[in-house]
């Protein structure tokens, strides 16, 4: 038995964010992006004509890797303000604060209080527009918000159906902008969902057709896309929005926790902690991966699909974990770190030790 379930309205194709207004109802807006990532698209001075006899605010105090501050302070604007409708603009930390702050709205509670929660909100908070400007994060269409806590070591996300964004603007025009290492980050990003999600004991029939195309483009288009190549961009968002699909409904897995480690310890961006861990990972899970291996070789006529993906990620420039040359004492802050996220390990092929994951630290 299985099951599948996403209910974001999807809108993809160029040109499509020149159509927001009609996927905005009555009321009041708040219009949420990064301090920086919007301003080489263009869209807030686009925004200004869209939505010119509309009722709305700007917010943009949003921080790459958002920490429960960031979404605190989110949180308590959108809970002051009021607005009937949320637009989110920008990359994945910009769409999950943005998702989380919209439900927020009215349903108590603290940021920090909520990560790892199993569903901590009763109601429906304001309506959700999430547009990205990256193709990675698939956040237009997950249920997930990733807050990263410092003080208590946690980069995990608060998850609800009320944080799934009622319309998702796809719109590949606004990442032609996106600076190459982004681009790079980011797609590596889209591929890991798409990998992971197949790999998962939450797969399905759904989520796997999402996943083999997803890997299918990342594959075939990223490096184009990097050389900022129009149907290269097209395609890396849809594979970035497969991805998304894919692991709203069958989940991440042990390549995202240990990269969670190593963005928390060092500050590296997510997406290229995903390149670090993808080949240690499915190399670790071995034998018990050969039948999932055989289903991506044959469908993407590959022999060998670890060895094409190592090569596929040193060619755009992600190092090996053993590069990074980590202190023990930081190996040990990340071992725990992993450890610490219990629900993650409930979707592996495979049971994972501490020892397995001080291995694959380069332990």
């Amino acid at each position: 038995m299985w099951r599948w379930a996403n209910p974001v309205e999807i809108h993809f194709g160029e040109g499509i964010f020149e159509n927001l207004p009609q996927f905005l109802p009555p009321g009041r807006i708040l219009v949420v992006t990064g301090r920086n990532s919007v301003k080489a698209t263009g869209v807030i001075e686009r925004l200004g004509v869209l939505i010119k006899d509309r009722e709305w605010k700007h917010y943009d105090d949003i921080e790459p890797e958002p920490t429960y501050e960031v979404a605190q302070r989110l949180v308590d604007f959108v809970r002051d303000y009021r607005p009937d409708v949320v637009v989110a603009i920008g990359g994945g930390s910009v769409l999950d604060v943005s998702k989380l702050s919209a439900a927020m709205r009215d349903n108590p509670g603290e940021v920090r209080d909520l990560i790892g929660v199993k569903e901590p909100f009763e109601r429906k908070g304001a309506f959700i527009v999430a547009v990205p400007t990256t193709s990675g994060s698939g956040s237009e269409v997950t249920p997930f918000c990733v807050i990263m806590d410092r003080e208590r070591k946690k980069k995990a996300p608060v998850t609800s159906r009320f944080c799934y964004p009622d319309v998702a603007l796809d719109d590949p025009k606004l990442t032609y902008s996106c600076p190459k290492q982004v681009t790079v980050n980011a797609g590596v990003d889209a591929l890991s969902h798409c990998i992971e999600a197949f790999l998962s004991k939450r797969a399905n029939p759904i989520t796997e057709r999402f996943s083999l195309e997803g890997i299918k483009l990342c594959f075939r288009y990223l490096k184009n896309a990097v050389e900022n190549d129009a149907l290269a961009r097209n395609k890396m968002m849809l594979a970035s929005l497969y991805g998304g699909l894919a692991i709203s409904n069958a989940g991440a897995g042990l390549v995202h926790q240990l990269g969670h480690s190593l963005t928390f310890l060092r500050g590296y961006p997510h997406g290229y902690t995903m390149g670090l861990f993808l080949v240690p990972v499915l190399e670790f899970y071995g034998e018990s991966i050969r039948d999932r291996l055989n289903v991506l070789e044959g469908y993407l006529g590959l022999r060998h699909f670890v060895a094409f993906l190592a090569r596929f990620l040193r060619e755009l420039g992600i190092p090996e974990v053993s590069q990074l040359q980590l202190t023990e004492e930081e190996r040990e802050a990340a071992v725990n770190f992993v450890l610490s996220r219990k629900s993650i390990f409930e979707v592996l092929p495979v049971k994972v030790t501490r020892e397995d994951i001080e291995n694959l630290l380069g332990g």
